[in-house]
């Protein structure tokens, strides 16, 4: 029967998950899929909320709370993995910080957790880009696994993909209260361009961004830089996630 995903979430305290077959996925991301994981037939999404009071710390606490989450997240995924491959399953963990990639001038994960998260039902994408969840609204940190795992085939067997909420729900109500509320500007009607907000300005100034771009587009470059993200990240701190806080959906979606 294989590894059982519900009670693997369970006890690594994961909060929602999904397995989603990459035919359900637009071509783009499945594409990126595939470039990961040649062999590549499902991935399986997954997240942590990220508690109401975290928001309300100083930046440097807030950083800490949201590193030790993504520490657990990451610390999930290659075991996930590692397990699924002890099963003969191909698996690979989606890395956490680097590399990343440069798509239409947007800096995107290897893969968009975003997007296969809502193709399974975990919420919906708003306009912030950040994913409304219907329990948690905005404060979900997503991680994931790419695999080999067919998931028609372990529906067959009865192990049925969870997932919560329905793909494209539209939670998003458009009040634009995260566009007006960004002091850098950064979510316009073609997404967000994370150059222009105000944690990551504070990294990297307007004068740097074509070298960074340039930078992030060479992935022996990022592979080579990969083990030192986790240190650059302790080093930096969250200076804005009004985002996330003035959005209606803050404490979350259902009953709101």
């Amino acid at each position: 029967m294989g590894l059982d995903l519900r009670t693997f979430f369970t006890d690594v305290g994961i909060d929602v998950f999904a397995e989603v077959s990459i035919a359900n996925l637009p071509d783009a991301d499945r594409k990126s899929v595939v470039q990961m994981l040649p062999s590549a037939r499902s991935v399986i999404v997954f997240g942590k909320e990220v508690p109401v009071q975290a928001y309300r710390m100083t930046p440097r606490e807030q950083t800490r709370v949201m590193l030790r989450i993504a520490g657990e997240l990451d610390n999930s995924a290659k075991r996930l993995a590692r397990l699924l491959n002890m099963d003969g399953i191909p698996a690979l963990p989606v890395p956490l910080y680097l590399p990343v990639r440069i798509q239409d001038g947007r800096v995107h994960g290897v893969v968009r957790l975003k997007n296969i998260a809502e193709a399974g039902g975990l919420g919906s994408i708003g306009k912030s880009s950040v994913l409304l969840s219907p329990r948690y609204g905005p404060r979900l940190l997503l991680l994931g696994v790419v695999t080999n795992r067919s998931v028609s085939e372990y529906e067959r067997s009865g192990e049925t993909p969870i997932s919560s909420g329905t793909p494209g729900s539209g939670l998003c109500s458009g009040c634009r209260r995260c566009v007006k509320v960004c002091p850098g500007g950064a979510i316009g009607p073609d997404g967000v361009d994370a150059f222009l907000c105000r944690t990551v300005r504070a990294w990297v100034p307007p004068s740097l961004v074509p070298v960074v771009k340039w930078m992030l587009g060479l992935q022996m470059l990022l592979k080579c830089a990969a083990p030192l993200a986790p240190w650059i990240a302790r080093m930096a701190s969250i200076r804005c996630s009004l985002c996330v806080t003035e959005c209606p959906l803050f404490e979350g979606a259902e009953g709101t």
